[in-house]
C-alpha cells in the first residue's frame, strides 16, 4: 500500500476511534492502516448490488459482530498508543474471542450455527438464574426473588422473539442447543495448538498473574539494574507480540467474511495485509528474543510490574 493511502486510512481509523494520527508510532500506523483497509473495503462492498441481492436476514448478525470486533480493535490500539501495553493485551484476548467466534459461526451451516449460538445463550441464562435462586434459599433477601422472576420473564420473551425470527427466516430453533466455548471454537477452527499457547498467554493479563509477580520478585532480588531493564523490555515487547496476534485473528475474520460473501477484493486486500503483518510480527519476535523493546510501536510505555 502506498504511503499516501496508509496515511489516509490511518486518519479515518483515528477519527473513528477518537485520537490523533500523531499519537501513532510509525510501525503502529502501518499495521493499523493495513488491518483497517480490508474492513473499510468490506463495508463498501455491503453497498453493492451483489450484496443487496442476497436478501439474507442472517447477514445482519455477522455485520453487527464484525463492527463490535472492529471497536475492540480500536480500543486495543488506543491502549497501545497511550502506553498501556499490558492492558492492551487484555483487549487482544477480547478481540481474539470475538473474531474467532465469527469464523466459527461461518463454518459449515452458518444459519444453523447462529440458531445454536442464540439458543445456547438463553439456556445458559436460565441455568445461571436457577443457580442464583439456589444461592438465596433460606436467606432473607426478599428483593432477589422478584429480580430473578423478572429476569426470567424478560429473557423468556427475548428468547421467543429470537425463536420466531429464526423460524421465520427459514431456520430451525434447536431443542438441545450446542454451546460454543472458547476451547471448542479454537478446536473447530483447527487452532487447538494456538489455544494452548497464544490464547493462554493472552489470558495472563486479565487477572493478577502469579508469573508476573514472581518475575518481578526475582529481578528485584538480583540487584542488577541492567537485568531489570531487560525484563521490562521483554515484557513490553511481549505485549506487542500478543496484540499482533489479536490483529491477525481480526484480519483473518475479515477475510473469512469476504470469502463468505464472495468479496474477492476484500480477500485480496486481506492477503496483502497478512503478509505485511507477518513481517512485522517476525521483527517483534526477534526483539522479544533479544529482550529489546522494538522501536516504532509506542512512543512511551506505562510500567506496571
Amino acid at each position: 500500500m502506498k504511503k499516501e493511502a496508509r496515511e489516509a486510512i490511518a486518519k479515518i481509523f483515528c477519527s473513528n476511534n477518537n485520537f490523533d494520527t500523531e499519537d501513532l508510532a510509525p510501525n503502529m500506523e502501518v499495521v493499523v492502516a493495513e488491518v483497517y483497509a480490508p474492513f473499510l473495503l468490506f463495508i463498501e462492498c455491503l453497498d453493492t448490488k451483489q450484496f443487496k441481492g442476497r436478501n439474507n436476514p442472517f447477514d445482519g448478525f455477522f455485520i453487527n459482530m464484525l463492527h463490535r470486533a472492529s471497536n475492540t480493535f480500536g480500543g486495543m490500539v488506543s491502549l497501545i498508543t497511550t502506553g498501556h501495553l499490558q492492558d492492551a493485551e487484555v483487549l487482544s484476548r477480547s478481540l481474539t474471542e470475538s473474531s474467532l467466534t465469527i469464523q466459527f459461526l461461518l463454518k459449515d451451516d452458518a444459519e444453523e450455527k447462529i440458531s445454536h449460538y442464540l439458543a445456547s445463550y438463553y439456556a445458559g441464562q436460565k441455568w445461571k438464574n436457577d443457580k442464583w435462586q439456589t444461592a438465596i434459599n433460606d436467606v432473607d433477601i426478599h428483593p432477589h426473588n422478584r429480580l430473578i422472576e423478572e429476569k426470567n420473564e424478560i429473557e423468556g420473551s427475548a428468547k421467543d422473539i429470537c425463536k420466531y425470527f429464526i423460524e421465520s427466516a427459514g431456520g430451525k430453533w434447536p431443542k438441545k442447543p450446542q454451546s460454543a466455548s472458547v476451547d471448542k471454537i479454537f478446536k473447530a477452527l483447527n487452532r487447538e495448538i494456538e489455544y494452548r499457547t497464544v490464547y493462554r498467554a493472552m489470558c495472563s493479563q486479565s487477572h493478577q498473574n502469579q508469573e508476573d509477580l514472581v518475575n518481578s520478585l526475582l529481578y528485584s532480588l538480583s540487584e542488577d539494574a541492567g537485568l531489570e531493564i531487560k525484563q521490562k523490555n521483554e515484557k513490553h515487547a511481549f505485549s506487542i507480540f500478543i496484540c499482533l496476534w489479536g490483529m491477525k485473528y481480526f484480519l483473518s475474520t475479515v477475510e473469512a467474511l469476504g470469502k463468505y460473501y464472495n468479496f474477492s477484493s476484500v480477500q485480496k486486500q486481506c492477503e496483502l495485509a497478512t503478509e505485511i503483518l507477518d513481517n512485522h510480527h517476525a521483527e517483534v519476535t526477534h526483539s522479544l528474543k533479544m529482550c529489546v523493546f522494538p522501536s516504532g510501536w509506542a512512543k512511551h510505555t506505562v510500567d506496571g510490574i
